[in-house]
């Protein structure tokens, strides 16, 4: 009897306590916020009791009130931090910033609609971006919301990010390298983005992640091009010629920035062939030989990169292949491959124009008459027709070329003497075999 007892004078002792530590908060956060309303929010001028009571919150009952840290990121930036010119002062206000930030990250990590963290991590990030000193910090903080938000990722901790990633590069804390790395994930999160909300219609969050691709783009630059891409490269790779993952990572750079012609390409991608054989290492051999015009030995490995299990990959290296028959003048092996791209994805229409580009080729291979020998640009414009239709960023091009072909079409006269007529159905021989309707130039 005597135990039970003390346990229950033990906790009406500590509900008694609890309950007057938070009438004591309530009371501190009354005050507080009562001049806070009065506060405009953004001068370093502010009635000092708004100050005090909030301190008092924080240090006595921070995880009582969300509130009370929203609150007090906005008086610690515009009160304390501005408020003074004092330098170390500053910095110990600062200090107290990234407390409130953790102090929300450790009391209110969810809300109603999921765990928070990576905003509140990105919001710390871009306040102490106004801080050089805190430099590191702000960049650990960005980089924590990106990784924890991923396509989620707000647009200005994207921007955020990308600048301090820069800024570190340049203040010799982390490998100019990361600069191009992080630059394609980010874009990757970007693209995602304005592809959601083209397909929303949200007009304003499309408008900023447009605006942030445009950033990105720009501040890239500078490290963009080739010649700074080999210097940061060939430097790594002469450090660790038998890392795989390294070789994939320059080789998979180099391309995408259209940089294949430089020797430190086809160096990491026969290096990369020889340790780690794939059609993914295979598909870079090929493409360097095909910038080289080395169409023999560009064939063999694009052959084995078409087994890439990357289905973008192998339909590139269908593309090519059948780019390099269209200029042997191989030109139904050229189809063969530009339909077994169009297999693998059916939304582009490049392979149409190769296509497009084999049947205008072989005009002086089809001349079973006149007619036949003009009939192929029928075809071909049929293709260029079609490579528009699936693929709409094709359309400039593919109108030219539309435009350029049927001025070779037959005149009705050239027709006549077969017994054509506009619009009528006619089959192209020769390899293409394939229908197609009548039209005539007036050339």
């Amino acid at each position: 009897m005597k135990l039970r007892f003390l346990i229950l004078s033990a906790v009406l002792c500590f509900t008694t306590l609890a309950f007057a530590q938070n009438s004591e908060c309530d009371a501190d956060i009354s005050v507080y916020r009562e001049a806070f309303k009065q506060w405009d929010g953004k001068t370093s001028t502010a009635n000092p009791v708004m100050v005090s009571a909030w301190r008092r919150v924080f240090l006595n009952c921070p995880g009582y009130k969300e509130r009370t840290l929203t609150d007090g990121v906005k008086i610690v930036n515009n009160v304390l931090i501005k408020g003074t010119k004092d330098a170390a002062l500053k910095e110990k206000y600062i200090d107290t910033l990234v407390m409130v930030y953790d102090a929300r990250v450790q009391y209110f990590p969810q809300t109603k609609n999921g765990n928070q963290v990576g905003n509140i991590k990105g919001r710390l990030g871009l306040d102490l971006m106004a801080y050089p000193s805190r430099l590191e910090q702000s960049y650990m903080a960005l980089k924590e919301a990106i990784d924890l938000e991923g396509n989620n990722s707000a647009y200005n901790f994207i921007d955020g990010y990308f600048m301090q990633t820069i800024n570190m590069a340049k203040a010799g804390k982390v490998d100019e390298s990361l600069i191009i790395e992080e630059y394609s994930r980010l874009m990757d999160i970007v693209e995602f983005n304005i592809n959601r909300y083209t397909t929303e219609g949200n007009e304003k969050l499309l408008g900023n992640f447009t605006q942030t691709k445009n950033n990105l783009e720009g501040a890239v630059q500078p490290y963009a091009n080739c010649e700074d891409l080999v210097r940061i490269y060939q430097k790594k790779f002469d450090a660790e010629p038998d890392n795989v993952e390294l070789l994939n990572k320059i080789a998979t750079v180099l391309s995408s920035r259209n940089c294949d012609k430089s020797d430190l390409y086809l160096a990491v991608a026969i290096k990369l062939h020889k340790l780690n054989p794939s059609p993914e290492s295979a598909y870079f051999i090929g493409k360097r030989y095909l910038v080289d015009q080395e169409y023999g030995k560009a064939v063999s490995y694009l052959n084995e990169a078409t087994k890439s299990t990357d289905k973008q990959s192998a339909q590139q290296a269908y593309k090519y292949l059948a780019q390099i028959m269209l200029k042997e003048g191989n030109w139904e092996q050229g189809r063969t491959y530009a339909r077994k791209a169009i297999e693998l994805d059916k939304t582009d229409g490049e392979p149409y124009m190769i296509i497009g580009y084999l049947y205008a080729s072989s005009g002086k291979d089809c001349n079973l008459n006149p007619l036949h020998q003009k009939a192929v640009y029928w075809a071909a414009v049929d293709k260029f027709q079609k490579a528009k239709e699936v693929d709409p960023s094709m359309a400039s091009k593919a109108n030219e070329m539309i435009r350029e072909y049927s001025k070779l079409f037959p005149t009705s006269e050239d027709a006549f003497f077969y017994n054509v007529f506009e619009g009528d159905e006619y089959q192209v021989e020769c390899w293409i075999n394939e229908k197609t309707k009548a039209r005539f130039s007036n050339n």
